[in-house]
């Protein structure tokens, strides 16, 4: 799957037949009937009310409402979830003219045309702190639209999925935490220590979790639609956020408007599949980055060569990995560490510069400083190592990638032993950490197979975005997707980076053009790579 699945440790909890006994097999009714069953009827006539966020002050100036959702499908009377939504109004103002439904403002007109929902991938990225953090690179779509999202059911302020201490590092929490065990005791307390987060997913989180998953979001998504007063969804989903829009598509093809799908995520791949996939086009994209560094010669902090900047990376992933240094908080900066500052970098292109500086501080003075900021804001951490209360996503991209994959290996040992040279092969300095997502489900009940069968969705044309250099959801996961849906437009960016909305003002353009006048590109339609903000006025400045 598109995200990465938390590296866990050995929790306290143990034993399959607790967590089998609190969390059955996926019982979710996978596909929407075309009349809404009556027992349905009080979730579609709901009304939202709206009013300040409260509890956060990054969400200020944003609309916050509760929508109120069944916990099962089929069976509406087991009881309810509230699904927290947040909106900042369309700038066209409440007394704006309306587009006619169904079809485009006219060019240059100010008409609102309805709300537009975003989700922004993850899985377990709140909807609430992602609308609020991005809200300004959507400037031109909120001049036609109510800008919405949500915390899907799992996530933040929704029914949060909790595993305890579970997925927390701990004093053993060291560098070779994300090693694969080399003989068959290793193997088998690793077997242990993953049924074990299961059974404390389970017990923490309660009768939520058989029902946490794409194929009920999609129909909570379909609730909020009609909420929101929308004949028909308008829907921006970017990584994770694309295969949500994949399962709409598919549910509900008649109530299907404009959806905008950036960053493809897999409908096809398994956990193992995926991760090896993934593994391979991080190390492309590490590769590349290292590739570009060393083209501006005496400027590149990692080396003047490529055969130099190879070696400096080399160099500072075995350092670390033998011998790891300390943070300025007195922490152990570990190879772990390491990892996930590099792979957080290469989700952006703007990040490169800040990569290159960190790695050549550690290798030159063992000062993890920059790194570590790096870390602390993907997490979204305080100075203090602080996260927000409410964030859960280590918990929920665990819990919503499971429930969206059918396959579990029958020896879960085996596959372990399988996997190291598999995934060292594909890439050497991200392979075990990508090796431990592949089996991250072990302990859990099969999840739905619906994802699988998508095929030939039907409904009007949607918009497929994908980066030629996305280490995350790679760019074949493009084409996959289109062939299965059977009725995507596929726009491509020539560009590195995770998303290319924000990163091509090419891309942009199509994209908002598509939304409001409802104009798609040509199909196979490709955007030049553009060098990152910063970079440009470099140039500029140089110039």
């Amino acid at each position: 799957m598109n995200g990465r699945s938390p590296l866990v440790v050995l929790g306290a909890l143990g034993g399959t037949a607790l967590f089998l006994t609190a969390l059955p097999a996926c019982t979710a009714s996978d596909t929407a009937s075309k009349e809404e069953r009556p027992e349905l009827a009080r979730f579609y006539q709901q009304k939202l009310t709206w009013s300040g966020c409260e509890g956060d002050d990054r969400l200020e100036g944003m609309e916050c409402a509760k929508l109120t959702v069944p916990v099962d499908y089929t069976d509406p009377k087991s009881g309810t979830i509230a699904v927290a939504v947040g909106r900042y109004r369309s700038t066209a103002g409440p007394n704006a003219a309306a587009a006619p439904s169904g079809s485009a403002p006219p060019s240059g007109s100010t008409a609102r045309i309805g709300s537009l929902v975003f989700n922004f991938g993850g899985p377990g990225m709140s909807g609430l702190t992602g609308l609020a953090d991005a809200r300004e690179d959507y400037r031109a779509l909120r001049a036609h639209y109510d800008l919405v999202s949500f915390d899907p059911r799992g996530v933040g302020r929704s029914a949060p999925v909790k595993c305890g201490t579970a997925l927390d590092g701990g004093e053993d929490d060291t560098d070779q935490g994300d090693e694969l065990p080399t003989d068959a005791a290793g193997r088998a307390a690793l077997v242990k220590e993953l049924t074990s987060i299961a059974a404390q997913c389970a017990a923490g989180t309660g009768k939520v979790l058989p029902f946490v998953g794409t194929v009920n979001t999609s129909r909570d998504m379909d609730v909020l639609r009609q909420a929101l007063g929308d004949d028909k969804l308008h829907y921006f989903g970017t990584s994770y956020g694309t295969r949500l829009g994949a399962v709409y598509a598919k549910q509900f093809p008649d109530r299907a408007g404009r959806l905008a799908l950036d960053a493809v995520d897999t409908l096809t791949e398994n956990s193992r599949a995926s991760a090896l996939t993934q593994a391979r086009a991080f190390q492309k994209a590490l590769e590349s980055f290292v590739d570009d560094c060393a083209g501006q010669g005496e400027k590149c902090p990692i080396g003047a060569t490529e055969a130099a900047a190879v070696r400096t990376v080399d160099e500072t992933v075995a350092r670390i990995t033998e011998a790891p240094v300390e943070s300025a908080d007195g922490s152990p900066f570990t190879v772990r560490d390491l990892r996930t500052a590099i792979s957080n970098s290469l989700y952006s292109a703007e990040l490169h510069p800040t990569l290159a500086e960190g790695i050549a501080r550690l290798h030159d003075s063992e000062d993890p400083a920059v790194l570590v900021e790096i870390n602390r804001a993907f997490a979204g951490e305080d100075e203090e190592g602080n996260r927000d209360e409410a964030d859960n996503s280590d918990e929920a991209i665990l819990a919503i990638n499971c429930a969206d994959d059918p396959d579990r290996p029958a020896d879960p040992a085996a596959e372990i032993a399988s996997l190291e040279e598999e995934f060292t092969e594909a890439s050497s300095v991200f392979g075990t950490e990508m090796a431990r997502e592949a089996v991250s489900c072990t302990g859990w009940p099969a999840g739905s197979d619906y994802i699988r069968k998508i095929e030939d969705t039907g409904g009007p044309k949607v918009l497929l975005i994908g980066t030629k250099g996305d280490p995350a959801t790679p760019y074949q996961w493009t084409g996959e997707t289109a062939k299965r849906l059977g009725n995507a437009v596929v726009l491509t960016y020539e560009g590195e980076g995770h998303g290319a909305y924000s990163a091509s003002t090419c891309v942009r353009a199509k994209t908002d053009a598509y939304l409001i006048e409802g104009k798609l590109p040509a199909d196979g339609t490709s955007c030049p790579a553009e060098a990152p903000e910063a970079d440009a006025r470099d140039a500029d400045d140089a110039g």
